[in-house]
């Protein structure tokens, strides 16, 4: 074996340093780059592993939101809803309570004129009846020329009266 190994030209001194070095090497190598390369990439697939996780919270979240997005639009159309209606009904009531004050004015603006038009009336029937007094006056007058002392406001009276209750 001796001359097996003299005749490949391995060097037994050689090849022990070289295994040496190669060990030497091997450990630095180790120590300076493999284990900080390995804790900086194992950093790396921790922040990688969180920025997915933190994705798929905000992605849950996000769908969270829209979900209670979509609820709130709902309950505000349905508050804008009621609140229509509540300003319809509240103009149809102040609506009616306008009519109906218009109605109580317009009530009274006709009892006023139906009393001032029955005031008028009754004052054009009494002009009416002293001038139906004075003529049926001088109608019994003339009737009556020859002799002017039968007639006196009693008997003018009671002729408007008969006047007045056939009127």
């Amino acid at each position: 074996m001796q001359e097996l190994v003299h005749q490949l030209g391995i060097n037994w001194k050689l090849l022990l340093s070289q295994g040496a070095n190669f060990l030497i090497l091997l450990i630095v190598l180790t120590l300076l780059v493999y284990r900080p390369l390995a804790k900086v990439m194992e950093e790396r697939r921790k922040k990688i592993e969180f920025g997915l996780v933190g994705a798929e919270e905000a992605e849950r979240r996000l769908k969270e939101i829209d979900q209670l997005k979509e609820e709130k639009m709902t309950e505000a159309d349905k508050n804008a809803l009621k609140l229509i209606s509540e300003a319809e009904k509240k103009g149809q009531k102040r609506f009616d309570e306008i009519i109906k004050v218009a109605e109580e004015k317009a009530d009274g603006t006709l009892a006023e004129a139906a009393r001032i038009a029955e005031h008028k009336k009754q004052e054009e029937l009494d002009r009416l009846f002293e001038k139906a007094n004075a003529l049926i006056k001088e109608a019994i007058v003339k009737m009556v020329e020859l002799d002017p002392k039968y007639i006196d406001d009693k008997l003018i009276s009671r002729a408007a009266e008969v006047i007045k209750e056939k009127a």
